[in-house]
């Protein structure tokens, strides 16, 4: 079965010289390395392999067929060019410091006492095991998979203590992990969303500022943000779907301690405040010009400069040596295999994002963006692209199961085909930037909401992992959640369509949200 699976890929490669040979400018030719990078990851679950492989179609495209020329191309003209300049190499260095940050503080044992420190006291016991895992999920904003495997290893057996079921810990693990880490401003998925934003938008007639956008997009990530709320919702009504309520609670083993030798909270509350400390302090000191800190307008020109990269490695590197300094002595000779191992486990991220990179500079040279916009122009109205986009978006990111692979594939689509569209239908710059930053919180949503209903995602298989259910359990019993926080979404899409604000219908959607939970637990 895996031999024909990677036959059915390498026909797909293959495939390229025969859309190839008809020539000319075709929708198929421009789509067409699209379709083999969506085709392969389908096929063979990995996502870097399906993008190089679009990678390749695209090369072979644009040199005619010839694979030696193609190679060259590919390199010369879109790879190598694809790591140049500072957000690009400041995104790589970046993801390497905080994967490595990352694993210095899973090691410390900081979040395991940080965890049993939240559950003294009280009497409601599920609802203080799935709040405090829910609060040690926010506190790991920096990093969706180290937060899912974390918080579902560390309270697997509480919860077993508590009477609560794996799989309601695995949702709640799951639910938010990635959504935290896709709208935290410091994460590991930062540093993708700015560069992917950075070019997505090079052609755009507005100044182009990823941060600045990127706060502007996140009232616009309407199911990461009614995810995030959804949890404490259903948490402290105690709101369980059928299939969730069906699930039991597993018996706890005799061999397991009710406490561990652990690390005091303060060796990752003390790293996580000089990470955040250090990159706000980044953007003013690196700006390159005097900032005036104590005023908003100063703290605005700092977030709209080009200290963006430099800031997220500086913030980084102090937030590393914090740890390191803070990492319990009496086991300090781990600190540094740990490291190794945090960054280690980001490169294959690294290698993701520079193939969609490469992929983007290949679409433009296709022409494929421009094909997008004269379909949108011919069948959508501007104001429903960002819907459009995230429905897209979560369909891509299911079929593949993959979120990076899927931000790595739309985004150089979306955005440029968005800014395309808009000039079509005669918006002004400002109305453009407006629509460019739904966009983006679309393409960021419909990436996690697809991954958190795939059964073949990293996350959704780790928090299985981590919780100690089976992975199919996991995925029946969050799509409810996820439907429903989907719905919300979509409300809110809608309604921005009409013309309100991003942040005005999120919070309208929050609203009803709230409400069907109330109306779902009284029924």
């Amino acid at each position: 079965m895996r031999g024909a699976r990677w036959i059915g890929a390498a026909g797909l490669v293959l495939a390229t010289l025969v859309v190839g040979a008809g020539g000319g400018d075709s929708l198929l030719r421009a789509l067409w390395p699209a379709v083999v990078a969506i085709g392969v990851i389908v096929l063979l679950k990995e996502a870097a392999l399906g993008l190089a492989c679009g990678v390749a179609a695209a090369a072979l495209l644009l040199a005619g067929g010839e694979p030696v020329k193609a190679l060259r191309l590919a390199l010369a003209d879109h790879v190598f060019p694809a790591m140049q300049g500072p957000w690009r190499i400041g995104a790589l260095v970046f993801t390497l410091l905080l994967g490595s940050f990352a694993g210095i503080l899973e090691k410390s044992g900081g979040f395991e006492s940080l965890l049993r420190r939240m559950l003294e006291g009280g009497k409601d016991a599920t609802r203080r095991l799935l709040g405090g895992v829910y609060g040690v999920g926010l506190l790991c904003f920096f990093d969706g998979l180290a937060s899912s495997l974390l918080a579902g290893r560390i309270a697997r057996p509480l919860a077993d203590r508590a009477g609560v079921s794996r799989e309601r810990l695995a949702w709640v693990v799951d639910s938010t992990g990635s959504p935290v880490a896709c709208v935290a401003f410091i994460s590991t998925w930062i540093a993708t969303q700015l560069s992917l934003i950075e070019q997505g938008l090079k052609d755009a007639p507005f100044k182009v500022e990823p941060y600045a956008l990127f706060f502007q997009s996140v009232p616009a990530n309407a199911y990461c943000l009614l995810t995030l709320l959804l949890v404490p919702l259903a948490i402290r009504t105690g709101y369980q779907p059928r299939v969730m309520r069906r699930c039991k609670a597993m018996v706890p083993e005799q061999t397991e301690t009710a406490a561990a030798d652990s690390a005091r909270p303060w060796v990752v509350l003390v790293p996580l405040a000089v990470l955040v400390a250090g990159i706000l302090a980044g953007f003013p000191l690196l700006a390159g010009e005097r900032i005036d800190v104590l005023s908003a307008e100063g703290w605005k020109r700092a977030f709209s400069g080009d200290a963006g990269p430099y800031a997220l490695v500086f913030g980084s590197l102090a937030g590393w040596i914090a740890a390191m300094a803070c990492f319990p002595s009496q086991r300090r000779h781990e600190a540094a295999t740990a490291a190794v191992h945090g960054a280690g486990a980001l490169i294959p991220a690294l290698v993701v994002l520079i193939l969609a990179w490469s992929l983007g500079s290949m679409f433009s040279a296709l022409g494929t963006t421009g094909h997008i916009a004269a379909l949108l122009a011919d069948g959508v109205p501007v104001g429903w692209l960002p819907l459009m986009i995230f429905m897209v978006g979560s369909s891509m990111a299911f079929t593949t199961g993959s979120s990076w692979g899927t931000m790595g594939l739309l985004m150089p689509l979306a955005l440029p085909a968005t800014v395309a569209a808009a000039s079509a239908a005669g918006l002004s710059p400002e109305e453009t930037r407006s629509l460019a930053a739904m966009v983006i919180g679309a393409v960021f949503g419909g990436a996690t909401l697809g991954d958190h209903c795939s059964p073949f995602s990293d996350t959704t298989i780790v928090s299985a992992l981590a919780s100690g259910c089976r992975t199919v359990d996991h995925v029946v019993t969050q799509l409810p959640f996820a439907g429903m926080a989907a719905l919300a979404s979509c409300a809110a899409y809608a309604l921005m369509a009409a013309g309100m604000s991003s942040m005005l219908a999120t919070a309208a959607a929050a609203m009803a949200l709230a409400g069907w939970v109330g109306l779902m637990k009284r029924r």
